[in-house]
């Protein structure tokens, strides 16, 4: 809940400042035309009541209330839009941009979850960042996990015998071009991305014709070295798409 305090914090600071324009606009151009004023304050006004709803909506997401799909859906939008200025706004009074990228992830999956899919296994493409594979090892992955010798000291068997149980597609990529390239030759109906809070928020903005759920890489050795995947909850996604069934706890 943490990160979800921050990202609050951000948007209502946000939401101070576009008011604070507002008065101060007003305060200026009182001696302007008085149509140009009332424009001015409409459209203040109407920011700032989407930004109220988004503040609303995004707390009862994020504390687990029951919210419409719909509702998840023009929120998401309106985050997405937003997103950038947090993002900035945030950094200024030195909140972390992966505590914002976290809640964004988490409206993001909150949202694809309150749909209903029913894809085949192999319409389903799972994006694994090339970090989760031991650093010192020399077998190429990229592409073919396959090729893993399944010595158990990275993730990288466990997808393997993953793909063998669930028939899913699976791809280590080594970058961001590289995922946008094995997304766009295989044509996914559904896509389950393993990353870091940047990779993953840049990968489901690029992404908005397939739903994409986004897993949290574990980086017990600092970032892009022998990071970890929790393999349940990649499996329940899997799930999820192809039979409805989800379990796990945002």
């Amino acid at each position: 809940m943490v990160e979800s305090k921050k990202y609050m914090t951000a948007i209502v600071i946000l939401l101070v400042i576009l008011l604070t324009v507002g008065i101060l606009i007003n305060f200026f151009i009182s001696t302007l035309a008085g149509v140009f004023a009332i424009i001015t304050d409409i459209l203040i006004l109407l920011a700032s009541i989407v930004i109220i709803f988004s503040i609303v909506v995004t707390n009862n997401i994020i504390r687990d209330k029951d919210v419409d799909s719909s509702l998840m859906k023009v929120n998401f939008k309106i985050v997405s839009f937003l997103f950038p200025i947090i993002t900035i706004i945030a950094e200024f009074v030195n909140i972390s941009k992966n505590e914002i990228r976290k809640v964004y992830i988490k409206l993001n999956n909150k949202y694809i979850y309150s749909n209903r899919y029913n894809f085949k296994p192999e319409e389903i493409l799972i994006l694994i960042p090339h970090c989760v594979q031991r650093n010192s090892c020399k077998l190429k992955v990229t592409n073919k996990i396959e090729n893993c010798a399944t010595c158990g000291l990275c993730n990288i068997g466990d997808l393997v015998k993953l793909k063998e149980k669930t028939n899913v597609n699976i791809f280590v990529a080594t970058g961001g071009t590289l995922a946008r390239k094995i997304i766009m030759d295989n044509r996914p109906k559904a896509v389950i991305a393993v990353a870091c809070e940047r990779d993953l928020t840049a990968g489901v903005q690029d992404m908005r014709h397939v739903p994409v759920l986004g897993v949290f890489n574990k980086r017990p050795n600092g970032p892009c070295v022998d990071t970890n995947i929790d393999i349940n909850e990649v499996e329940e996604a899997i799930k999820f798409f192809t039979e409805g069934i989800y379990s796990l706890s945002l």
